[in-house]
């Protein structure tokens, strides 16, 4: 079953309209096309009224894994962003049981925020289990392109996290070869990719496609700065060459 197909399906109950009023933003596409500027930065002085670091979960469902977060660091917020209302009627729910100071959700076509992602604002950014879009008319609604990869390395602290994950091979693989080729992001493991990812609270799209035996395929990135942080093999020596003059350009002078 497709995210599209389990999402159409499935039946949660609508949270109280305080909770609502407390968790959740709506930013439509129609004022997000038009009149961008009357959204707030995606940042935490204007989500939350502080300055803590923020994790951002794109497509975050029920939220399910970002509610675990936020449970367990208290001293970091976290954004949920999804185009899906049912879903996030649940994840309102579990931030309201637990009564979490550090959590709020959006409800909203992400790959129409861009502007809004502040720069150096995230410190992590979680894609977990996007829909594949496998049909080759559906391809132009897959997150993972050079567009995001722009946005994302705009709006990631230095360090920042970018960890994507899905059960799907054939797309894991399309994805993992784009973001090879782009020398803004290392790899934060030795291994090409890994298999599998145990936490606490497993996301429900994972929970569902474990189930049916399907391995989780992820890889972990971090934003590079500096020409250390990336294997010598995997660049050319002319991008090598233009990577270390910019993040070292007092030893060219």
């Amino acid at each position: 079953m497709s995210r599209r197909s389990f999402l159409r399906r499935a039946r949660f109950q609508p949270p109280d309209p305080q909770s609502i009023e407390r968790y959740l933003r709506f930013f439509s596409s129609k004022e997000l096309f038009w009149n961008p500027d009357i959204f707030p930065p995606i940042d935490s002085p204007h989500l939350f009224g502080d300055d803590l670091p923020l994790e951002l979960e794109i497509g975050c469902g029920t939220a399910d894994f970002l509610c675990a977060q936020a449970l367990e660091h208290p001293g970091t917020n976290f954004v949920g962003v999804d185009v899906s209302m049912k879903p996030l009627f649940k994840a309102i729910r579990t931030a309201e049981v637990h009564a979490l100071p550090n959590i709020t959700f959006i409800k909203g076509d992400f790959k129409q925020m861009y502007p809004l992602l502040a720069v150096d604002a995230l410190q992590a950014v979680y894609l977990h289990f996007p829909d594949p879009h496998m049909r080759q008319r559906f391809r132009k609604h897959r997150v993972v392109a050079p567009a995001f990869l722009d946005a994302i390395n705009r709006a990631l602290a230095p360090d920042g996290r970018l960890s994507i994950m899905t059960d799907h091979h054939q797309f894991f693989m399309q994805m993992l070869a784009l973001i090879e080729q782009d020398g803004r992001f290392a790899k934060t493991h030795a291994e090409r990719y890994l298999i599998g990812f145990e936490t606490q609270a497993k996301s429900q799209f994972q929970r569902i496609w474990e189930r049916h035996g399907l391995p989780t395929l992820r890889v972990e990135l971090q934003k590079a700065h500096c020409l250390t942080c990336y294997p010598s093999t995997e660049f050319t020596p002319s991008a090598a060459e233009v990577l270390s003059i910019a993040c070292n350009p007092q030893l060219h002078l």
